[in-house]
């Protein structure tokens, strides 16, 4: 499928947490990397959260959905299951003692859509859907929210009811390979935590702090020391990078998260860093991968123990200090 092509996914490897009740603001505020005491509904945040060394449980999109009918207003945590699993464990471990209710949210089933066509589609479902980056849309078929960053680009959970309503609006189409969704995220430097990186990385490692999904003059967090001193101590060595490669030939089984990956240094590799995700598609290996922060682009890693060699291309964003 050309890159350019739009198009609609199943991610059925993204979970949504839904945390409601009188103190959620305050109980989130202090528990990811960004502010949500105040909270902007018209807007999804970036944020991490973080144990208390600073190492992420998982990344994730925070929005917030207000009160449908007899439903509770409540923010909506979105990230990839294994993370997910994490957080929600770690959430309802200190939940105990604030007035929250916090669950992974079973009803939804969550879609990653591209392109002007699946714009026109989504509207079916959400009238005022629009393009501005991270805005957010929420109605009785579920939640939406729009990225524009390099590419224009959707997110939406479906309730019950606007599973039922897909296939009308489908009209025949079929959904496609969660593959693109994950170039698409690759492609605009959006890191995430799987089961091999949990308590891996802390968020400078990721390049967070280049998407806003740090904010570092609010009140205390999980981890908040040393995501701070990182940056203020100019302690971060190392950034996240996109590389890619022809596929037609890649061994698959090589490829995986936290798979070694090494650098060329004169006539010898040496270990470098490690794979955080990638994507398969269109005979054409995208990756992110986690390496020293003065890698130049255009240098040449591979996966270890394979023959499988990348190049480091350009990131969409600057300021990886």
């Amino acid at each position: 499928m050309n890159q350019s092509k739009s198009f609609l996914a199943l991610l059925d490897d993204i979970s949504v947490i839904n945390v409601a009740g009188e103190q959620a603001h305050e109980y989130l505020h202090g528990q990811v990397t960004v502010a949500t005491n105040p909270f902007d509904v018209a807007s999804a945040k970036i944020a991490a959260h973080c144990d208390f060394k600073g190492k992420m449980f998982s990344t994730m999109f925070v929005s917030y959905s207000e009160a449908l009918d007899a439903s509770t207003p409540h923010f909506k945590l979105w990230a990839h299951t294994d993370g997910a699993k994490e957080s929600l464990l770690q959430l309802k471990k200190y939940g105990v003692f604030s007035k929250v209710d916090i669950a992974i949210d079973t009803d939804v089933k969550v879609y990653g859509g591209f392109g002007e066509h699946c714009f026109e589609q989504l509207h079916v479902f959400f009238p005022s859907l629009n393009k501005q980056h991270l805005s957010v849309q929420s109605n009785q078929f579920g939640q939406i929210i729009t990225f524009n960053d390099n590419t224009m680009r959707f997110l939406v959970c479906l309730t019950t009811c606007g599973q039922e309503r897909l296939a009308d609006v489908l009209n025949g189409e079929k959904l496609v390979d969660k593959q693109y969704w994950d170039r698409l995220e690759i492609l605009a430097g959006l890191a995430n935590i799987q089961q091999a990186t949990v308590g891996e990385y802390v968020p400078q490692m990721l390049n967070l702090q280049s998407i806003g999904a740090i904010d570092f003059d609010k009140g205390c967090y999980m981890g908040q020391e040393v995501v701070a001193r990182t940056k203020f101590l100019g302690k971060n060595k190392r950034a996240c990078f996109i590389a890619k490669c022809d596929a037609q030939d890649v061994d698959v089984s090589k490829v995986s998260v936290a798979s070694a990956i090494e650098i060329k240094l004169g006539e010898n590799w040496r270990r470098a860093g490690s794979l955080n995700r990638f994507a398969i598609a269109d005979k054409e290996l995208h990756v992110l991968v986690v390496l020293p922060i003065d890698t130049e682009i255009g240098s040449i890693i591979r996966i270890k123990d394979s023959n499988i060699l990348l190049t480091i291309g350009p990131l969409p964003y600057n300021n990886l200090n």
